[in-house]
């Protein structure tokens, strides 16, 4: 089996590297969600790795952009009945003032805009999505901090702070000092998924990769199911 685990490459951010016995080469790929992985024969160091990928930074900014470009983007209307965990979308045509203006309260994230404006026009989606984006913020605070402190405390884990953020290929992120990042994106995520990418990052305070170590501490707070959670993890996506 391939093992894994991540290094850090400015600008590009994390890059995944996969060694196994099979791959004769270095080789570099940008998948779903721009998520670079690099697959490298056994016992390529870390240092050649880096410089592979920071010699191939164009072409990973190009891939990205193109596949920014080919992602399908969802059209909020009217007419769809769209919905966070605990706030339901609301768009009215009724300003009065040619702007667009937004509110999350009383579990409705509540949109007006110019009657003259079309549903689909660009400035209004991107409008909409940063006021679901606000919502999910909300749910973050009141959801996603505490139960990670129930879930670190349950399974003897610390960490030095939690910070939220809108992100676009991870679910989440933790350092080597401990600082956890989620994404808001995990509100839109099945409960026990939530759970699951917060039990991920809680255990990247111990193992700051995915080799076995990383993935026995998984398999142990997930009751042996660490694998099938990733997998159905890979079927969610955290852009709408």
């Amino acid at each position: 089996m391939a093992a894994s685990y991540q290094i850090n490459v400015p600008p590009i951010g994390d890059v995944d590297v996969y060694e196994s016995k099979q791959c004769r080469r270095v080789t570099l790929r940008v998948g779903v969600g721009g998520v670079v992985r690099v697959s490298v024969p056994p016992f390529t160091t870390p240092k050649l790795i880096y410089e592979f990928v920071k010699s191939n930074i164009d072409f990973i900014k190009k891939s990205k952009i193109q596949l920014e470009n080919k992602r399908p983007t969802h059209v909020f209307t009217s007419s769809e009945q769209f919905s966070t965990k605990k706030h339901i979308l609301k768009l009215s045509p009724t300003a009065t003032d040619n702007r667009f203006h937004g509110k999350v309260s009383a579990g409705i994230i509540d949109v007006v805009y110019p009657s003259d404006v079309k549903e689909d026009d660009e400035q209004l989606q991107s409008f909409i999505r940063r006021a679901i984006a606000a919502a999910l913020k909300v749910e973050s605070r009141q959801y996603i901090i505490p139960r990670l402190a129930a879930l670190a405390n349950h399974h003897g884990f610390s960490y030095n702070k939690v910070d939220l953020r809108d992100m676009t290929s991870r679910w989440g992120s933790c350092d080597t000092r401990g600082r956890i990042c989620i994404n808001i994106h995990c509100m839109r995520l099945p409960d026990h998924l939530i759970d699951y990418v917060l039990l991920h990052e809680l255990c990247h305070t111990i193992y700051h990769d995915h080799q076995s170590g990383f993935w026995a501490k998984m398999e142990e707070v997930c009751c042996g199911k660490a694998k099938a959670l990733d997998k159905e993890l890979n079927k969610y996506h955290t852009r709408y």
